[in-house]
C-alpha cells in the first residue's frame, strides 16, 4: 500500500505549458481498505485562462476508492460572497454549516464564484466515471468532482483531467459558467448549432418549429398487483388507432399545424412491454394496418408522425431476448435494471443493438410512413452502463460511443434523433430531449434552481419540459386526468408556475399524459409558443434574477423577456409585467 501511495503521488506531473500563477488543488484519495490520504498539487496552466489538474491513469493503483480533486480556489465559508452551481441546475449560496450533495452528472460541468476567483470546472478525463458533490463542514464549503474509481469495472481507460476555465468578473455568474461550457463544446466540434443542422433537414426544421404531442396508447394496470407478477399485469387500452386518428383531427380543426406527433405504447406488450421486442402492433389498438393508416392519417393533416422506442431496456419473455446478448455483471449474470410493466428489465448492451435489430426496426418502421425524428427512450437520461459478457465486453465509454452509433443512424434514416432527458455524452448527435431533469434539486443546501443546460445547449438541442412537471405545463396534474401522481409530477405546485417556467426555461411544449378530450390548454399554450419558437434557434445568452421572484432571460438576437412569479404586477422600464406572468422586449 505504501508504494501504491508514493506511486498516486507522483503521478501529478502534468504535460503542459509553463505556469502563469501558482494556484493550487488538493487531491483527496480514499482507499478500499479504508484509509485515506492526500496531496497538494499544482495546477498547470494549458492554454491562456484554463488552468488544469491530471491524474495519468496508469498510475492510479486499483486500491483506490475514490479520488476528489479540490481547487483551492473552489473552497469558500459561510457568510462569503458568491456561488455554487451544479450541471442539474442547482444553485448554492454560502448560507449553511453543514452538509453534503452529490448531483446527477448531467453534464460534465460545475462551476463556482468564490473571493478566490470564479471558474466554470469542466470534467474532460473520465468524465463518465465522476459525480459532482458539495461538501460543508462548519460552514467551510467545497465544491469538487469525485471520480468513483471502485465503480469503473474495467481498467482506467483514460486520465482524469479536471480543467478550470477562469471567469473575469463580467462572466463570474452561473450563465457565465454555461456560456464558458457552451464555448467549449462549440469550439471542440462537439456539438453544432440547430440554425445550422436545419439547414437541408426538413424533418428537424419542422420538428423545431413545432410543438411535440405523445398518446399513451396501451399500458399495463399495476396497482394492487404483487412487482414480482408485474409482467402479468393485463393490458389495458388507452386508446386505439382509431381513436388517435379522432385526437389528430381535432388538434387541427383547433387550428394546430406545427405538430409533431408520436404513439407510445404502440408496440408489443404496450408501454414498456417486452423489449427488445417491437413487433406485432396489438390487435387491441387496431394492429399494424391501422397503424399505417393512422400515420398516412396524421401526415395528410401535415403533422410529422414518430415513434417512442426502447434500445436500453431488455426483458425475458421477450421473443428477441437471448443471454448471449445482454450486458453482464462481474459475476457473469445478466445485468439488472429496474421492474416496469414488462417485468424484469435487464441491461442491453448497445454494441448488440446496434449489429444486430437496430437496421431491420428502423427500416421497418420507415416503410410504415413514420416521418418523425425518431424517440428513443431512457437513452440521455442515466450514464451508459457496463458490459462483461465475453461476446461484448465494454466499458462505459464503449456503450457511450455505440449510443453515439445508434443515434446517427437513426438521424441518417428518419432525419433526427430524440431521447429522455438531458444527459450530454451523445449531445452531438441528440436534437431533442424530452425533458431535462426529473425534478430541481431541493436539497437543503440548494437556494433555487437555474437554467444552466439550457444557457448550454438552447440553440443546439431542443429542450422539451426543464422538468418532467413541466410536461402538459398548460394542464392541471390532477389524480383523475394524470395516471402518474409521483412526486416528480407534483414539483412546481401550480399550472401557472409550470406554464411559465417551461417558457422561462426554454422549453418546447410537449404532451403525454392528458388524455386529449380538452384540447383548450394546449391550444393556448400552442399560440403563445408560436410566437416564440424562433427562440430555439437563439442562444440563451444571459438568465438572472433582477430582483426578487422577478427573472429576466437574454438571447442572441437580442430578445428580453422579464418574467414576474410575484402576486402583484411590477414595473420594469416603463412597461407593467402583470403578476405571474411575463413580458417579451425585442
Amino acid at each position: 500500500m505504501k508504494i501504491e501511495k508514493t506511486l498516486l503521488f507522483m503521478l501529478f506531473a502534468i504535460v503542459g505549458a509553463t505556469i502563469s500563477a501558482k494556484d493550487f488543488a488538493t487531491v483527496r484519495i480514499k482507499y478500499l481498505d479504508g484509509k485515506s490520504g492526500e496531496r497538494r498539487v499544482e495546477m498547470i496552466e494549458v492554454s491562456e485562462g484554463v488552468k488544469r489538474v491530471r491524474l495519468p491513469a496508469g498510475e492510479i493503483p486499483r486500491s483506490v476508492k475514490w479520488i476528489d480533486v479540490i481547487a483551492d480556489v473552489s473552497t469558500a465559508k459561510k457568510g462569503d460572497d458568491g456561488f455554487y452551481v451544479l450541471p442539474n441546475g442547482a444553485y448554492l449560496k454560502f448560507d449553511k454549516d453543514k452538509g453534503k450533495l452529490f448531483s446527477k452528472p448531467v453534464m460534465p460541468l460545475m462551476g463556482f464564484k468564490t473571493p478566490k476567483g470564479a471558474a466554470a470546472v469542466i470534467v474532460k478525463g473520465l468524465s463518465l466515471e465522476f459525480k459532482p458533490a458539495v461538501e460543508v463542514e462548519n460552514g467551510a464549503y467545497k465544491i469538487f468532482p469525485r471520480f468513483d474509481i471502485e465503480g469503473i469495472e474495467f481498467d482506467l481507460y483514460e486520465d482524469i483531467i479536471v480543467d478550470y476555465h477562469m471567469l473575469s468578473s463580467g462572466d463570474a455568474t452561473y450563465a457565465g459558467v454555461a456560456r464558458a461550457y457552451r464555448k467549449h463544446q462549440l469550439a471542440g466540434g462537439a456539438v453544432k448549432p440547430l440554425r445550422e443542422r436545419v439547414k437541408n433537414n426538413g424533418t428537424l426544421k419542422f420538428s423545431a418549429d413545432s410543438i411535440y404531442v405523445r398518446v399513451k396508447m396501451a399500458t399495463r394496470v399495476r396497482r394492487g398487483v404483487p412487482r414480482d407478477k408485474w409482467a402479468d399485469a393485463p393490458m389495458v387500452v388507452n386508446h386505439t388507432f382509431a381513436d388517435v386518428k379522432d385526437i389528430l383531427q381535432r388538434i387541427k380543426n383547433e387550428g394546430m399545424d406545427n405538430v409533431e406527433f408520436c404513439f407510445v405504447g404502440w408496440q408489443k406488450g404496450g408501454h414498456d412491454g417486452p423489449f427488445p421486442d417491437l413487433f406485432p402492433v396489438p390487435s387491441e389498438l387496431g394492429g399494424e394496418s391501422s397503424m399505417i393508416e393512422t400515420v398516412k392519417f396524421g401526415r395528410n393533416l401535415g403533422f410529422q408522425m414518430t415513434t417512442h422506442v426502447n434500445h436500453h431496456d431488455a426483458v425475458k419473455k421477450a421473443s428477441r431476448y437471448s443471454t448471449e446478448d445482454i450486458a453482464w455483471d462481474l459475476k457473469g449474470d445478466e445485468r439488472k435494471y429496474t421492474l416496469l410493466p414488462g417485468g424484469q428489465v435487464y441491461h442491453n448492451c448497445y454494441q448488440v443493438v446496434y449489429n444486430k435489430y437496430l437496421d431491420a426496426d428502423l427500416s421497418k418502421l420507415k416503410s410504415m410512413g413514420l416521418n418523425g425524428i425518431q424517440h428513443v427512450d431512457v437513452t440521455t437520461a442515466r450514464l451508459p452502463t457496463q458490459c462483461h459478457n465475453p461476446r461484448h465486453p465494454l466499458n462505459r465509454k464503449g456503450e457511450a460511443e455505440y449510443a453515439r452509433k445508434i443515434s446517427q443512424k437513426c438521424k441518417d434514416v428518419m432525419g433526427g434523433y430524440s431521447s429522455e432527458a438531458g444527459y450530454d455524452f451523445i449531445a452531438d448527435v441528440t436534437d431533442y430531449v424530452l425533458y431535462v431533469v426529473w425534478t430541481g434539486a431541493e436539497d437543503e443546501l440548494v437556494s433555487k434552481n437555474v437554467p444552466l443546460w439550457q444557457i448550454v445547449y438552447n440553440g443546439i438541442i431542443m429542450s422539451g419540459a426543464p422538468y418532467y412537471s413541466t410536461i402538459d405545463a398548460s394542464y392541471s396534474h390532477d389524480a383523475e386526468k394524470f395516471s402518474d401522481s409521483s412526486k416528480s409530477f407534483r414539483y412546481l405546485d401550480h399550472t401557472w408556475k409550470r406554464r411559465m417556467k417551461l417558457i422561462e426555461f426554454c422549453g418546447r411544449p410537449s404532451f403525454y399524459y392528458i388524455d386529449y378530450s380538452d384540447l383548450k390548454p394546449m391550444k393556448s399554450l400552442y399560440d403563445e409558443y408560436m410566437k416564440l419558437k424562433h427562440l430555439q434557434y437563439e442562444f440563451l445568452e444571459d438568465h438572472a434574477e433582477i430582483f426578487g421572484e422577478v427573472f429576466m432571460s437574454r438571447y442572441s438576437d437580442g430578445t428580453r423577456i422579464v418574467y414576474n412569479y410575484r402576486d402583484k404586477e411590477i414595473s420594469y422600464e416603463g412597461r407593467t409585467v402583470p403578476a405571474q406572468s411575463y413580458i417579451v422586449i425585442k
